[in-house]
């Protein structure tokens, strides 16, 4: 099970509170019911103090049995040398008239009494409370207590997730401008309203970013450089190649053949690595434009129609979708004719390749299906990958995929690989690229976002620097 912080902070913190609030209830619980057991002993003192001063007259000579509840007190009024009492609730319970002065607990007919002892030379004054009610009345009371915690418990416990979930909300957002980033889009994570303790993160992450792009440009223009510098030579050659052809023997034909075959190869790479190099390029504001993907898969079918046509391949177009794109033609048709080209060469004669342009909600994918042979499943992840081949028997560079992989990332697109699921053999190579009026909406939406970041950036600035000459003076 991955660790999340969101879950230790919230799972900390609620303990944390649980406990607290804990211990506060049942601190507040004995507090209470200490509180009310000597609020009833109060009680027992002050009647035995009235009894004192006069109001014992107003106890019944001779009380009704059955007259005295059980939860009340009991008031026995001795004389001494007397045998009964002189005036008492209950006549039938005899208080131990050797009890201490004060306070006592005593146990009278197999149950446990709180009692006051009043003596002076004249009369014994006794006031007694059963424990078990006194108990009752404790329990009572010091529960009411608890219903405050046990309500703002669960309060605090929500509260505590939603503060959580707020002060980590600058962390997912940051997570999700960390998942934008790929090769196409290397850019800094914005610290405008970064919490300080992400700030040191943060800019380890945006300095990591610097230097990969550092190394990706780097590894870019050596490319573009060792190609451009390889294009001449190899153009050079080219032509000595022939000029010479009409001076071969006829025993020697089949060889030059195969010279100028490879001369055409190291050509063919050469060019897939220059178009590498401006694939992995960054994306230029100026180059978002709105591109028509219909012209573009008719330009494609029509530049391999003639060998299709030659090898018996039928090569058509079932949907057409009118919608426009962002990005620029030059890399859609680039793209898109790199998966037509593939699956001409990997379709076998008589074959037949299909291809669609659909809209899904906001982008547009353009879809090849041929009738190869395929791709074995555990290749199918590789297929992107620069210089790998599916299959070695088929000449080829193993770049052209890679191509396209790199200009549908660079303009927030996706490249697909699948074998087909509908009975027949062979493959489903798609591309989408974003429609060209959502991409204008993302892109407001994003120069927007800069903004606000920009101005909330400038708003601490000046706050500071008024906060700094405020000092000075």
């Amino acid at each position: 099970m991955k660790s999340s912080l969101r879950n230790n902070l919230v799972i900390a913190l609620g303990i944390l509170v649980s406990v607290v609030a804990i211990a506060q209830g049942i601190s507040s619980y004995q507090l209470c019911r200490a509180g009310m057991s000597a609020l009833l002993d109060l009680r027992l003192e002050q009647v035995a103090v009235r009894m004192h001063n006069g109001f014992a007259s107003s106890i019944p000579a001779t009380p009704e049995r059955g007259s005295q509840p059980v939860r009340d007190i009991v008031i026995t009024i001795h004389r001494p040398g007397a045998e009964v009492p002189l005036r008492s609730t209950d006549p039938a319970l005899q208080l131990p008239e050797d009890a201490a002065a004060g306070f006592s607990s005593e146990d009278v007919n197999g149950e446990e009494w709180r009692i006051y002892t009043l003596r002076d030379p004249g009369t014994l004054i006794q006031v007694a409370q059963r424990s078990s009610v006194r108990n009752e009345l404790e329990r009572e009371t010091a529960m009411t207590t608890l219903w405050p915690t046990l309500v703002l418990l669960p309060l605090v416990l929500g509260a505590v997730l939603l503060i959580v979930q707020r002060s980590l909300r600058k962390m997912n957002q940051l997570g999700n401008e960390v998942q934008d980033i790929d090769a196409s889009h290397l850019k800094p994570l914005p610290v405008a309203g970064v919490p300080s303790e992400l700030l040191p993160f943060v800019g380890s992450i945006n300095r990591m970013i610097e230097r990969l792009a550092q190394s990706m440009e780097a590894e870019r223009k050596f490319i573009a450089d060792a190609a451009h510098e390889l294009r001449t030579p190899l153009t050079a050659l080219q032509l000595q190649a022939d000029n010479l052809q009409p001076h071969i023997v006829a025993s020697n034909q089949e060889r030059f053949k195969e010279l100028r075959g490879g001369i055409a190869r190291s050509g063919a790479l050469i060019s897939q690595l220059l178009r590498l190099a401006r694939a992995d390029a960054p994306v230029l504001s100026s180059t978002n434009e709105a591109t028509d993907v219909a012209a573009i898969v008719v330009a494609a079918v029509s530049e391999v129609l003639p060998l299709a046509a030659a090898r018996g391949i039928d090569i058509g177009a079932e949907e057409m979708s009118t919608d426009k794109v962002a990005a620029p033609g030059a890399d859609v048709a680039v793209a898109v004719k790199n998966l037509v080209s593939n699956a001409v060469r990997y379709t076998p004669d008589g074959g037949t390749i299909d291809l669609c342009a659909r809209t899904e909600g906001n982008v547009l994918w353009v879809e090849v299906r041929d009738t190869g042979p395929g791709i074995a499943p555990e290749l199918l992840p590789r297929v992107f990958d620069r210089f790998f081949r599916a299959n070695v028997d088929v000449e080829g560079t193993g770049l052209g995929l890679s191509i396209v992989k790199a200009i549908t990332g660079k303009y927030g697109g996706e490249a697909v690989i699948r074998n087909r699921d509908d009975g027949q053999t062979g493959i489903v190579a798609a591309v989408s690229f974003p429609l060209a009026q959502a991409a204008g909406v993302a892109a407001a939406t994003r120069a927007r976002r800069v903004a606000e970041q920009q101005n909330g950036s400038h708003a601490q600035g000046t706050a500071a620097s008024h906060q700094l000459h405020g000092r000075d003076a």
